[in-house]
């Protein structure tokens, strides 16, 4: 996490956030680990060229997941203990809650549980699997014991 992003106390909330994604997971390794980056809309934007071939920023972007599949491994006695990487642009994440009216906490939450899914290899390319996704968003936000801010017929992914 940059240090702008750590001082002002996100830390906390990330992590419960991700733990309550991992928590849509199954069989997963007693052991997990994965890395979550606060930066800005220029580094999303290079990111996003690189890798995507996007010039353009995006809210968060997830690297690795292989191995996994709707929050299960693949090859269940061989799962990898590490996830993979998330990077969030916390300028996204500011603008996206003021757009949809919610507080940036919520916002968060969101772009970090949506991370986090996407490396145990949820996705949202078909009507079913993206079913299956919310129905994901919406267990891990229980957990958090707050509402999903994302309704069924938005999507800012």
């Amino acid at each position: 996490m940059r240090a702008a992003y750590r001082a002002r106390g996100q830390t906390a909330l990330v992590r419960r956030a991700a733990h309550a994604a991992l928590a849509q997971g199954r069989h997963l390794p007693t052991q997990i680990a994965l890395t979550i980056r606060l930066t800005d809309d220029a580094e999303l934007c290079a990111l996003n060229r690189q890798y995507r071939a996007t010039d353009a920023p995006t809210d968060v972007l997830s690297f690795g997941g292989e191995g996994y599949r709707d929050g299960q491994p693949s090859n269940i006695g061989n799962a990898p203990a590490y996830l993979g990487d998330i990077a969030i642009s916390m300028e996204r994440c500011a603008v996206q809650a003021k757009r949809y009216s919610h507080p940036i906490e919520d916002e968060l939450a969101l772009l970090v549980i949506h991370g986090v899914l996407h490396l145990l290899g949820y996705d949202h390319h078909t009507p079913a699997r993206r079913r299956r996704m919310w129905q994901a968003q919406d267990r891990a936000f229980a957990l958090l014991g707050r509402p999903n801010p994302l309704k069924p017929d938005q999507f800012h992914d």
